[in-house]
């Protein structure tokens, strides 16, 4: 499994889109826009970013979904819907449109998974997409996304602030979640970094190819810095 994308919770989904077009993002809503919930931020490969509304009344369903999926669907969904705003989730994707096999693996190497949890959402255009998801537990960890289908990601993606793709993701992980860390992630995913921390989650997304610095009003608690390699990251030091 590789990294397929982090989500970063918001109280306005409106005012999220608005305010990353301002900082020179391409924003595409996830259905259409007077009743969407969710935002997309692509890039051309590699990881992309999803902005996400969801009211805390949602973790009254904790219960209901819990025992339709699993106690670890339950406990995912409460932690979607809890207060603030930033980094909430990362979630791992398959090749496959169907997450039996990769159900399956997580069990026999011992990570608490929900049960298969099948999604759908409508394109702004109309168009159907379909994918599958699981939540391991503790909700900390990332969770497991199916292929989409039909695939989503656009044939071209192109910011005017210069943004190329995401360099990397910088996780913080505890101890006590490290060995079904290791067994979600497998082999080395080229975008993640993992670094130490008293709890398991997203501290940082860098970005390639920002020619300026955010303006840290307009990211929604969302940790997002120039790489590097960046064009921002070099005026940063020359200043």
């Amino acid at each position: 499994m590789t990294c397929s994308h982090v989500l970063c919770k918001v109280d306005s989904i409106a005012d999220a889109v608005r305010d990353f077009e301002d900082l020179g993002f391409t924003m595409e809503w996830g259905s259409d826009p007077d009743r969407a919930h969710n935002a997309l931020l692509w890039f051309t490969d590699g990881p992309f970013i999803e902005f996400f509304e969801l009211p805390r009344a949602v973790a009254l369903l904790r219960w209901p979904f819990a025992a339709a999926y699993g106690g670890p669907a339950g406990e995912r969904l409460a932690r979607w819907a809890g207060p603030g705003e930033g980094w909430r989730d990362l979630a791992l994707e398959t090749e496959s449109t169907d997450l039996t096999e990769a159900r399956a693996a997580l069990l026999a190497a011992g990570v608490p998974v929900s049960r298969l949890i099948r999604g759908k959402r409508t394109r702004p255009d109309g168009a159907p997409v379909r994918y599958q998801f699981l939540a391991p537990r503790p909700a900390s960890l990332p969770f497991v996304v199916s292929a989409y289908d039909p695939p989503q990601r656009p044939a071209q993606v192109t910011h005017a602030n210069g943004a190329k793709g995401i360099a990397r993701v910088r996780m913080g992980v505890a101890d006590a979640d490290r060995s079904s860390f290791d067994a979600l992630i497998g082999d080395h995913d080229r975008w993640l970094t993992v670094e130490p921390a008293a709890r398991t989650g997203v501290l940082a997304v860098e970005l390639d190819g920002l020619e300026s610095e955010l303006d840290t009003d307009k990211l929604h608690g969302g940790a997002l810095i120039a790489s590097p390699a960046s064009p921002a990251s070099a005026t940063r030091e020359e200043a």
